[in-house]
């Protein structure tokens, strides 16, 4: 059992590192934030240096990698920007649904254009609060003679508004549960957006299809198979929440030590407190419990026959880690926490979110607890 990364792997989390301290500026970070943009420029640069898709096979212009190299990339960037991390990690979701699941021409089509930085991709599927509810899908996917027709109603999508092409779950018929792989289409499809209060540079809305033509080449997987996409995609969502989680408790902890070493009261440094230093030593705790979560739960995913237990453990600890790790760190920066020019204000929003994106505490241990009982 080795509990230490590669080389290999460590060059990728340094120059991970490397690349949010040159190119995560402060001042570009609040703009986006308080004005909901995207980190366009920073995002094609992330590309050209090999950052999106690292997992993708090498033919497909990734570095053929694990998803373990990915996480460590998500969790610099995000431990970098809570909001710049996390809007870079979702610019290709779905892809490990085409790389699994996918044909070959899916895969040529599809994957280069995203490592590339040229185009995004999302998943459609929630249709109400519980986006793990599948009896709550009502979108139809009717089959014509060379197209599908596409018509309902999609809550939630993450990069709504900037995808190119979207991975839609459509609802039960003869062929089962009906995934398939849409470009975005400005006279069939109509997004309404979402104002939230936590990552607002990943914009969100609400997807409205009204006969969308798909052609029958775009299903993807194969008959019968659309219930394993959906586990898998949730798994995978999953582990880059998580990482997300993970980088967002260092970052946390980092600007947390930065201004407890700063800032002074009653002539004293604040990190001269007991009370500061045990409260920066249980951050510290959180986050090696959640990196040691996190790593485990990705190395079980790339051994492609995943015990499903190891990522429930680490997204129930790791998303109570999280929030409370940004909690703390706010409760030392004292009411300049609050105020919008600290990075610790929009880690503190960002945080609920991504433990939004996790799943519910109380779904994960229903989860948790069949898994044990031998009843799921």
């Amino acid at each position: 059992m080795d509990f230490e990364l590669s080389e290999e792997q460590k060059d990728i989390q340094k120059a991970a590192r490397e690349f949010a301290r040159g190119e995560f500026d402060p001042d570009l970070t609040l703009e986006l934030d308080q004005n909901g943009g995207f980190p366009e420029a920073i995002w094609k640069k992330a590309a050209r240096l090999g950052f999106i898709g690292t997992h993708y096979p090498e033919e497909f212009g990734g570095q053929g990698l694990s998803l373990l190299e990915s996480a460590l990339v998500i969790e610099a960037f995000c431990r970098g920007d809570s909001g710049i991390g996390s809007a870079l990690s979702v610019v290709d979701l779905g892809a490990e649904l085409i790389l699994k699941f996918g044909s070959q021409e899916q895969m040529r089509r599809y994957l280069p254009p995203l490592v590339k930085g040229e185009k995004r991709l999302t998943v459609a599927f929630g249709e109400s609060e519980d986006d793990k509810d599948l009896s709550h899908i009502s979108t139809t996917a009717e089959k014509r003679e060379k197209v599908y027709l596409i018509r309902g109603l999609k809550k939630f999508v993450l990069n709504a508004t900037l995808a190119n092409s979207f991975i839609i779950f459509c609802k039960k018929s003869v062929e089962g549960w009906l995934p398939l792989i849409v470009e975005k289409d400005q006279d069939t499809m109509e997004v309404h957006p979402i104002d939230k209060m936590g990552l607002r540079m990943i914009p969100s809305g609400d997807l409205y299809l009204k006969d969308v033509r798909v052609s029958h080449e775009n299903r993807l997987g194969k008959k019968g198979e659309g219930i394993d996409l959906f586990q898998y995609f949730h798994q995978v969502m999953g582990l880059r929440s998580l990482a997300q989680a993970l980088g967002v408790i260092g970052g946390a902890f980092d600007r947390a030590i930065k201004y407890s070493n700063q800032r002074e009261q009653f002539g004293r440094k604040l990190s001269q407190f007991q009370v500061i230093q045990h409260k920066l030593a249980d951050m510290e705790v959180g986050l090696e419990v959640a990196r040691w979560l996190t790593y485990r739960a990705a190395a079980e995913f790339d051994k492609k026959e995943m015990d499903p237990k190891p990522l429930l453990v680490a997204q129930i600890e790791a998303g109570k880690r999280m929030t409370w790790a940004v909690d703390e760190a706010l409760q030392i920066f004292g009411g300049y926490g609050y105020v919008a020019e600290q990075e610790i204000e929009h880690f503190y929003r960002d945080a609920w979110a991504i433990r939004s994106l996790l799943g519910t505490e109380e779904e994960l241990r229903d989860l948790l607890s069949k898994k044990i009982l031998g009843k799921g």
